[in-house]
């Protein structure tokens, strides 16, 4: 079931997608069947139809009747892709959560966000209270978010920093563009991101990008710790350890490395 949200609803928006639920069992429908499974007049569903279809997310028939388009196929994948991920990448979570042992997340983004799509824990981790799967958290305080920020094209970052407030999380938090910018070319330089207690006091968390195919960054992986835990470790091999989960959910995910790629 979709995630609720408050505040404004569209109420044409509401409707276009129920129109699209109307196909859940029936392949191919006609305006007055639609009208009659929402209960409005065939005008309005027509115009809902209509946009729908030169959206691409329905189409007409040769018998004038409507199908779901090729268009919720597309991102119907894009959203499997995302479920593939969290399948290839589970084997080596737990390897990573079982060496130390501590908290592994997976991580893809949507927008100005990161949504967690996995969780490793470990009986002697502490449990990391902010994260769970399916919740979405900023990307400017999250070492997950971080990481995949600091490999977009710069393009991108600045329409985000424009889009998305830096509001202050913790008292750690990075609230300043030009603060970000120099953390995020720090994070692409060594490779991996660091969140210092930015979005959570207490915690540490250290967080590599994954790339697919298109060698764009699609997601990160990272593990987390308490602030006391990370002084028994040494920060350097846990790094390198992030990273090369990172660069191997990569390959799964169909990433090529060339020359001078750091992954």
């Amino acid at each position: 079931m979709p995630t609720k949200k408050t505040g404004i609803t569209i109420q044409s928006v509401v409707r276009a997608v129920q129109i699209l639920d109307c196909f859940e069992d029936a392949p191919s429908l006609g305006i007055s069947e639609i009208a009659a499974m929402m209960g409005l007049s065939k005008s309005t569903v027509y115009g809902l139809v209509n946009t729908l279809s030169g959206c691409g997310l329905l189409e007409q028939d040769a018998s004038r009747n409507y199908h779901l388009g090729l268009k919720l196929f597309e991102l119907g994948n894009k959203v499997g892709a995302r479920m593939d991920m969290r399948r290839e990448a589970r084997p080596y979570c737990e390897v990573l959560a079982d060496k130390y042992p501590a908290t592994v997340h997976l991580a893809v983004f949507s927008g100005d966000e990161v949504i967690y799509i996995d969780k490793v824990d470990r009986p002697k981790s502490a449990v990391i209270v902010y994260s769970q799967i399916g919740k979405r958290a900023p990307m400017y305080c999250t070492g997950v978010g971080k990481a995949i920020l600091a490999n977009l094209p710069m393009k991108e970052v600045e329409q985000y920093l424009q889009s998305d407030p830096l509001a202050k999380v913790t008292d750690r938090t990075i609230t300043t563009k030009e603060a970000l910018l120099e953390e995020l070319d720090q994070t692409r330089k060594r490779g991996y991101a660091m969140d210092n207690e930015e979005i959570e006091p207490g915690l540490n968390c250290i967080a590599a990008p994954i790339f697919d195919y298109s060698r764009r960054p699609c997601g990160a992986v990272s593990i987390s710790f308490p602030f006391n835990r990370i002084g028994e470790l040494d920060p350097d091999a846990v790094a390198q350890d992030v990273m090369a989960c990172a660069k191997t959910i990569s390959a799964r995910m169909g990433y090529t490395v060339e020359p001078g790629d750091r992954p």
